[in-house]
């Protein structure tokens, strides 16, 4: 009796190694997908790069950028889409009931789900735009000091944005932009003409998705009004 339970602890214990064998050779869970592109797309997962499709799935921690004339949406953790403008990059910081991404270079539009608890978070050098809920876009503008201006506008919702250096925050809402001078100072909030030009659509079906507003050329409209 006690050769039969002991070989059947034994059978247990290799069932049990090959089931976490199997677990260890499982990939990762993803965290998101890219549901539509056009153009040169890549993901950078570690040391390694791969040339996205559509349906290529993207985890925390990812790095997606976007060539010239091209153009991606991502559904994160089915809580946030956000589409990239040519020749962009984020990192996908945190995907769950939080998400964080942080805008390397470009820029980015997102459209925040209602049921998403903990908060969306897009960040831009020392810039923090927190939002629930929302549409907004947030680009990089021209290095004039020493670092680049950073710009957003709120196509419907709030958005929070925070300065982490000087601690400065203001709420833009609804149809409001505002322009982070050398991405430490506020401006005003106010409605600047370049935003009505964004192609804030990101269903296919809906039309095209590139964004063909030329931001050199809308820059003028902030540059006339912030540095006076």
């Amino acid at each position: 009796m006690t050769d039969a339970i002991s070989k059947y602890q034994q059978s247990r214990r290799c069932v049990l190694l090959v089931a976490l064998f199997l677990m260890a050779l499982a990939p990762a869970a993803a965290d998101g997908v890219i549901s539509y592109l056009e153009g040169s797309v890549t993901v950078r997962r570690g040391e390694n790069a791969m040339t996205a499709g559509i349906g290529t799935e993207v985890r925390q921690g990812d790095v997606v950028a976007t060539g010239a004339r091209s153009t991606a949406v991502i559904r994160l953790a089915n809580a946030a889409d956000i589409k990239l403008r040519e020749n962009s990059s984020v990192d996908l910081s945190e995907i769950g009931d939080r998400v964080e991404v942080g805008l390397n270079q470009g820029g980015l539009f997102a459209r925040v789900f209602a049921r998403l608890l903990g908060g969306f978070d897009v960040r831009a050098d020392t810039v923090v735009g927190g939002v629930r809920g929302t549409e907004f876009f947030v680009a990089y503008g021209r290095t004039i000091e020493d670092l680049p201006d950073v710009w957003l506008c709120v196509n419907s919702g709030e958005v929070e944005v925070s300065v982490l250096r000087t601690g400065a925050s203001m709420v833009v809402r609804e149809g409001e932009g505002v322009n982070i001078l050398a991405g430490t100072r506020l401006t005003d909030a106010r409605r600047y003409r370049w935003t009505e030009r964004l192609n804030w659509n990101m269903d296919p079906a809906e039309g095209a998705l590139f964004d063909e507003t030329d931001l050199d050329a809308a820059y003028s409209d902030l540059l006339d009004q912030d540095y006076d």
